[in-house]
């Protein structure tokens, strides 16, 4: 199946998120994740749109109702999942069961900020932050301490950063969900990350359950390129882009220890944090 443009339409506490493979339903603070599969009919009218699905475990109404008075938006919602479906394969082997999860609590975001205003929104506090830490550690006889702290806990961020949402997220998800098929490893790519330093990610060839063949290079890499040939392949049926071969035990080796470091990086910071919190109640 060709790439369907990701396409959100939002209406009165529902949102409707047109992905690769599926149509995600978020309502307040549930969500479904649909197969195109699973999808019976879409329709748009009245200034509703409804999501019509198949199968006996779908939901308890059989289909999804979003409101909104955005006609335009609602249009190119409903021909981008039309689209979709007619895409899907012939066989009739799609998964079409529906995935209900609990959303968890509404994070507050950001609004739409430019690469470096969110960086300075975070450096600008960071360094006052630093700043009064580190006086108040070194009159209290652990200046050195503290500052080693301040300095790390960046380094401790990114750690927890890159080796949550690169390694162990999607070994979590592939886990509880992820479907092993036969294929192989057909090259490498390098991906620079210092001046001198990088790391190798496999690129897989494979076939999912619903006959498409698909090759994917695996976000996470190694140090060191491998060997190719065939290698057993785990991908996630709601997202077949999410990847990880069986030989890749060391990558969530790398992911704990750079979790662990990175959670520890953040128990540290409360050191220099209790100090500041300390000098400005007893200002």
């Amino acid at each position: 199946m060709g790439r369907i443009p990701e396409v959100v339409l939002r209406g009165r506490g529902v949102v409707f998120r047109l992905e690769a493979y599926a149509v995600r339903v978020v309502r307040g603070r549930t969500m479904w994740t649909v197969p195109l599969a699973a999808i019976d009919r879409v329709a748009y009218a009245g200034g509703r749109v409804l999501l019509e699905l198949s199968g006996e475990d779908a939901v308890q109404d059989g289909a999804f109702t979003l409101i909104t008075r955005n006609a335009t938006a609602a249009d190119a919602f409903v021909r981008q999942v039309r689209t979709a479906l007619a895409c899907l394969p012939a066989s009739g082997q799609s998964p079409t069961r529906v995935v209900r999860e609990d959303a968890g609590r509404r994070r507050w975001r950001l609004p739409r900020l430019s690469a470096g205003a969110k960086i300075g929104l975070g450096v600008v506090p960071y360094l006052a932050f630093a700043a009064v830490a580190v006086e108040e550690g070194a009159e209290a006889g652990v200046g050195g301490l503290v500052g080693f702290i301040v300095a790390y806990g960046p380094a401790g961020w990114l750690m927890l950063y890159f080796g949550w949402t690169e390694v162990v997220r999607d070994a979590l998800i592939l886990r509880r969900r992820g479907i092993t098929v036969a294929g192989r490893i057909r090259d490498y790519k390098w991906r620079r990350i210092g001046e001198d330093s990088g790391e190798w990610h496999p690129v897989y060839e494979f076939q999912t359950l619903e006959g498409q063949r698909l090759v994917v290079t695996q976000t996470a890499g190694h140090a060191h390129k491998g060997g190719s040939g065939p290698v057993d392949v785990t991908y996630d049926p709601l997202a077949p882009t999410r990847v990880r071969g069986l030989r890749d035990k060391g990558l969530t080796v790398r992911g704990t220890v750079l979790t662990f470091f990175g959670v520890l990086s953040v128990l540290l910071m409360l050191i220099p944090l209790w100090l500041v919190i300390s000098t400005l109640l007893t200002a």
